[in-house]
């Protein structure tokens, strides 16, 4: 095993997940949920996403080259469930007449495209045989490493929830909505440069 490619795969993998970023929209999405279920239904959704990434890493290149789908429309899928999602989060406190959504989140947005967005799937889908030291160990444990920190980080998001307060959450969830978009936009930009071969 080769330690050194690990531990600079799961940093790699830990930014895609983007856990500090993804903190107030878990907080802000679940914010319906009983206490008693916000954990279970944090680690369920990060199971999933668990699940999609060992996927994508087993069978991912096989699977898009056989639907010849490519890292570019992966990008623009993904930036536009993030950018109806960075929209609603943006609006959500200008609509005080609108009743929550009580429905509980499944797979989608939390742990797909969130957690595991297109730009990790396609890294994962990519990386075995690119690298030398990408073997399937070296990459499992590199996926489970960026995958713990990034459960440690989420399931104290209510501590973290109780500190902020929900002023702080709900500006927070504007905040990271504008975010989302931006990223979206980008996302899909990117997608479409490499889907057409624009730009540099």
């Amino acid at each position: 095993m080769n330690f050194a490619f690990i531990y600079q795969t799961a940093l790699l993998f830990l930014m895609l997940m983007d856990p500090f970023g993804n903190l107030p929209v878990f907080m802000a999405t679940l914010r319906n949920v009983p206490p008693q279920r916000l954990s279970r239904v944090i680690f369920r959704e990060l199971c999933f996403a668990l699940g999609a990434m060992l996927l994508a890493l087993l069978v991912g290149q096989a699977f898009f080259g056989l639907l010849h789908i490519q890292a570019g429309t992966l990008s623009i899928a993904g930036g536009l469930i993030l950018f109806l999602t960075g929209i609603k989060m943006v609006f959500s406190s200008l609509s005080e007449d609108t009743q929550a959504p009580t429905d509980e989140p499944f797979i989608v947005p939390l742990a797909i495209p969130l957690i595991c967005g297109p730009g990790l799937i396609a890294i994962l889908s990519t990386l075995r045989g690119s690298v030398e030291q990408a073997t399937l160990p070296n990459c499992l444990l590199a996926i489970l490493l960026a995958w713990s920190i990034q459960t440690g980080i989420m399931l104290c998001g209510r501590p973290l929830s109780k500190i902020l307060g929900s002023r702080g959450l709900n500006a927070l969830e504007s905040l990271m909505g504008l975010l989302l978009t931006c990223l979206a936009v980008g996302m899909v930009i990117q997608g479409i440069n490499k889907t057409y071969g624009l730009g540099d």
